[in-house]
């Protein structure tokens, strides 16, 4: 499980083949030191033995040209060079204190591993009898010492992590660059990393957040221009009716007629001001539950009803648009808040009347039983296009950007739905074209007897 995880954290797996490449080079650099002392101690050779031994057996008649002759073997191979006679006497030794450091006719048993290797090469004296040459190597220099261990295990290390850092230093420091640019107030900033392994992770993570807050903060930019604009247009219309009822004179008619103007303008506000106000308190619950759902006032709903209610409303609203129902007789209820799913009931229809330009077109309202319950609200509008639909549930996003009083509003009526259908475990989907209209389909879990 280990090792799986390993292969899956890139970012672990590169530090992990820093750590093996650092092993590697110390292992090999031991090992070519130890190549280097072992050739700095290396022992006599044959030939070079036989050479020393010829010209020492040239000086057997000299003792001081033999001795003039273990001076410079000395000097210039650092070896301990001795002359026994056939009788096993030494003749002449070039050790410091004219005593050699080994003696071949006593070996230790077992051999003493700190006692210098002595090599013996025949050496024939003038009378032909035969002596021998006794040759100490010179000692081998220790292979490596504690500091000189500890220097070089230091540099490895601190080269290779002085790479790797560089290499997660300077990810690191352009992504905090751009999370202050971007907490500075720059929305354009962005880390834009093109590493594959977590940090391009966390990078491409950094990125899409940016996006979504700079467009969530467009969208509530555009929001306080929606809102002055709603709340404008009913207000003035409203000031222009008391205007016009104040200059009747007492023409009852037209005060009627203005004043049933004046009602529809209040139910608009209210309809404007119960958006938000839902929007606000789903945000504030949202951010009160550990669970990040919006706790709801529930309780045994008859959607039968509920629809029947939907229906009367919307007929009143707006009596000039014809509104087909099929709904069964018997419909199974659901555990709801009823205020929350009539809201999502209310802006569906809304939604459908207000994106049907043609006032001849019927909107339908359909609902379905089973294993759990369908509500559908069909349009013959203008429908939305494929690149929007995947956003008509974000907050403040209209597909229809204009603000027109056909198709005005704050892009909240299908983020409300979605939320509140969402918090009751349901599901509400959106199938739709250019032209041809939209079918808005609500699915919510039947209600369980405890």
């Amino acid at each position: 499980m280990a090792i799986r995880d390993l292969l899956r954290g890139r970012l672990a797996l590169r530090i992990y083949l820093v750590g093996l490449a650092q092993i590697a080079v110390i292992v090999a650099g031991f090992i070519a030191v130890m190549e280097m002392n072992r050739r700095t101690g290396v022992n006599p050779g044959k030939q070079q033995l036989r050479f020393i031994t010829s010209v020492i057996a040239r000086s057997l008649d000299d003792p001081r040209a033999l001795d003039g002759a273990l001076a410079i073997v000395r000097e210039d191979l650092n070896a301990t060079i001795s002359v026994i006679d056939p009788d096993g006497a030494f003749l002449a030794t070039n050790a410091p204190g004219g005593r050699p450091r080994c003696d071949t006719t006593a070996p230790a048993f077992p051999p003493d591993p700190e006692a210098p290797r002595c090599y013996t090469a025949p050496l024939r004296f003038p009378d032909g009898r035969q002596g021998r040459v006794e040759a100490i190597p010179p000692p081998m220099p220790p292979p490596f010492s504690g500091l000189r261990v500890i220097a070089f295990v230091l540099v490895v290390v601190g080269v290779s992590s002085w790479l790797l850092g560089r290499t997660l230093t300077r990810p690191l420091r352009q992504l905090s660059s751009a999370a202050r640019a971007f907490g500075g107030g720059d929305l354009k900033a962005r880390a834009a990393l093109r590493n594959r392994d977590e940090l391009g992770d966390v990078s491409r993570a950094f990125d899409e957040m940016a996006e979504r807050v700079a467009e969530l903060l467009r969208a509530e930019r555009e929001l306080l221009a929606n809102v002055s604009h709603e709340l404008r247009t009913p207000l003035s219309r409203i000031r222009v009716a008391l205007a016009l009822i104040s200059e009747a004179e007492g023409d009852v008619a037209v005060a009627r007629e203005l004043l049933a103007d004046i009602g529809g303008d209040l139910d608009e506000l209210e309809r404007l001001i119960s958006d938000v106000l839902t929007a606000a308190r789903l945000d504030l619950e949202d951010a009160a539950s550990p669970g990040g759902i919006p706790p709801l006032r529930r309780e045994r709903v008859d959607v039968l009803d509920l629809l029947a209610r939907a229906a009367s409303r919307f007929r009143a609203a707006h009596p000039r648009r014809a509104l087909r129902v099929d709904v069964p007789e018997e419909l199974p209820p659901v555990d709801a808040d009823p205020v929350l799913l009539r809201r999502v009931v209310d802006n569906l229809l809304e939604n459908a009347h207000k994106y049907t330009e043609r006032s001849a077109e019927a909107i339908e309202l359909v609902a379905r039983g089973g294993e759990e319950v369908a509500i559908d609200v069909i349009d013959r509008g203008v429908g939305i296009a494929a690149a929007d639909l995947p956003r008509v549930f974000r907050p403040f996003f209209r597909a229809d950007r204009s603000r027109t009083r056909a198709t005005g509003g704050l892009g909240l009526g299908l983020a409300l739905a979605k939320r509140i259908v969402d918090a009751h475990g349901g599901r509400i989907e959106l199938a739709s074209a250019p032209n041809e209209g939209t079918r808005a389909r609500v699915r919510l879990p039947i209600a369980r007897d405890p």
